[in-house]
């Protein structure tokens, strides 16, 4: 981390979690969970927020904890997986909890656990927020650049939308209202450059940022048809904030427009992760799948297969309901003699259009439950050693999945073994891969894997919450079992 900021840590960490939510941070290098409280838990709060940033610490050492509630708490601690005392927060209403962690050495390299308690006058609620220290973090003093920070080459201009503090490490100043300022990094505050040339940093909530300007600045670019001016400026909207979606679907039009089709994609996808409810940008990304699909078809007429799958899951990857790419794609795995990968192709089509007959055909009849997609992963994983997961919230995880209970009242890892044990008394071959836990999103999927013959995986998936111990079946499979066992 920037040794000026190392410096500054007692100051701006203060900054609230909204703040850094809202225009202070990478996102993409931000781990968080956040939600209300659900029923049955000691706290009933309307929204809580619970971060670790950056969520891969690389060359820095210490870490920025946060939680922020609705209401006011008495106190918010957080426990790490590889030491044992708490750490505590502190706040200045009860409501925005904060403070900075230097990792210690040897600390190993991998995925680690935050677990923050946090209590009320009524009791106490917890939330687990995972990071990944690399192994030059567990080894190396601070560096001068901090990971997760956002740069542009000459700075832009921020404009002050409030008087405030800007601190630097000899002085503070004051800015005022309609006063511009030049940012050179941004993190939940900005390093700033003022008109005399000193450095300072200044809370990204007191600003306004130009995300907007060079978005319309793109727009005329692109409507005078200038592509490549267009670009340059919704690039510098994404680096000023990567988390804008507006900006991404700009960027994609005019990649489009540029003959760039697959840097296209890439920035259509980018904005569907953001904003997947978005039409605009669903409508594009129908599109451009559309046009990928009809170059596929042209690729398998070539008989050029390589090509034509390359597109095809080009189009898929934009628009997973596009079953007649699943077709094609599974046509030209098929045409280069691999049949297993081309009757997962199918296999994932007929789940989007589980009434599709000619997949149906293809299939030899197999039903959507059957057709769940056959996901290949390496035998014998289990919930002690998975990857990308602490071992702790592993094990946990699996311990509350197996633990919980049907809508009969069944434990559910007894329901699961009921299930293997008739499947081989009918006489169907089947090998149980054990279980394997893995991120998604905030929960954690819970997966129970079996081989079938000819090498099909199927699995039993569950969503859980390891901090209010929900459960939710995840696909058919799991949503069977819990209904009927």
């Amino acid at each position: 981390m920037k040794k000026i900021f190392a410096g500054l840590c007692s100051v701006c960490l203060l900054v609230t979690v909204a703040a850094a939510l809202e225009g202070g941070i990478d996102r993409e290098n931000l781990s968080i969970k956040a939600g209300p409280t659900e029923a049955g838990e000691a706290l009933s709060l309307v929204w809580v927020e619970a971060l670790v940033y950056p969520s891969v610490v690389k060359d820095e050492r210490v870490i920025s904890l946060g939680v922020r509630t609705a209401a006011p708490v008495k106190t918010v601690k957080a426990v790490f997986d590889f030491q044992n005392g708490p750490v505590a927060l502190a706040s200045n209403d009860g409501q925005s909890w904060s403070t900075a962690f230097r990792i210690p050495n040897g600390v190993k390299e991998g995925v680690h656990v935050a677990r923050y308690q946090i209590s009320g006058r009524r009791g106490s609620i917890q939330r687990t927020v995972e990071f990944f220290v690399n192994k030059a973090a567990a080894k190396t003093a601070a560096a001068d650049v901090s990971q997760g920070e956002a740069f542009l080459s000459a700075g832009w201009p921020l404009t002050v939308t409030g008087t405030c503090t800007a601190y630097a490490p000899d002085f503070n100043r004051i800015l005022y209202t309609g006063q511009v300022v030049t940012s050179i990094s941004k993190m939940p505050w900005y390093k700033v450059v003022f008109d005399d040339g000193k450095e300072g940093w200044i809370s990204a909530v007191n600003v306004k940022e130009p995300t907007d300007d060079y978005c319309r600045l793109g727009a005329e670019a692109y409507k005078a048809r200038n592509f490549a001016a267009a670009v340059q400026n919704y690039q510098n909207a994404i680096a000023v904030d990567p988390a804008y979606a507006a900006a991404y679907l700009g960027l994609a039009r005019s990649r489009v427009a540029l003959g760039d089709r697959d840097s296209a994609a890439d920035a259509l996808q980018k904005a569907l992760r953001l904003d997947e409810r978005n039409m605009e940008i669903r409508v594009a990304a129908s599109d451009l799948s559309q046009d990928y699909l009809q170059t596929g078809r042209q690729r398998i007429r070539a008989k050029r297969w390589h090509e034509a799958i390359a597109a095809l899951r080009r189009a898929v990857e934009l628009r997973p309901a596009a079953v007649e790419a699943w077709l094609a794609m599974g046509e030209s795995l098929a045409a280069l003699g691999l049949d297993q990968e081309a009757r997962d192709a199918w296999r994932e089509g007929l789940r989007q259009d589980p009434d599709n007959g000619r997949l149906r055909a293809l299939l030899g009849g197999e039903t959507a439950l059957a057709a769940a997609p056959a996901r290949k992963r390496p035998a014998g994983l289990a919930a002690k050693a998975p990857t990308g997961v602490a071992p702790l919230v592993a094990d946990d995880s699996l311990q509350i999945l197996k633990s919980g209970k049907t809508n009969k009242g069944t434990r559910i890892d007894a329901a699961v073994k009921s299930v293997v044990t008739l499947t081989k008394s009918l006489g169907t071959p089947i090998v149980e891969k054990g279980w394997q836990v893995r991120k998604q999103g905030e929960r954690f999927l819970v997966s129970f894997l079996c081989e079938q013959s000819g090498g099909a995986l199927e699995s039993f998936d569950w969503l859980v919450d390891v901090d209010t111990r929900r459960v939710l079946p995840h696909n058919d499979n799991a949503r069977l079992l819990m209904s009927r066992w």
